[in-house]
């Protein structure tokens, strides 16, 4: 065969992606798709949730409960436990800044 002759049923490269372009969509792919998404997306707000409460519940209880908590601790035992108190707001603020970028 000839490089420079198509067979009678060859389809040009153009005709193929008008092809392409007009298909309809693939309906099953797009649901199943949809439904991974707002599974996975369902599975992330409710692990932030608990972690939110989480991490709330601790800082109200290093707030309200410190001296039992710190006594008898050493220096770098202290400083541990404030920067852990102090992550844990920052993290918490930073949650808070971004929530409108995850539909919150």
């Amino acid at each position: 065969m000839n490089n420079n002759h198509f067979p009678k049923k060859a389809i040009s490269h153009k005709e193929l992606n008008d092809f392409l372009r007009n298909a309809k969509k693939d309906i099953s792919t797009i649901c199943e798709s949809e439904n991974f998404e707002t599974k996975e997306t369902q599975e992330y707000k409710d692990l932030i949730k608990n972690w939110t409460e989480s991490s709330q519940k601790i800082l109200l209880m290093i707030n309200n409960q410190k001296q039992v908590l710190t006594k008898n601790k050493n220096p770098k035992a202290l400083m541990a436990f404030g920067a852990m108190g102090a992550h844990i707001n920052m993290a918490l603020q930073a949650f808070k800044a971004t929530e409108s970028d995850f539909g919150d």
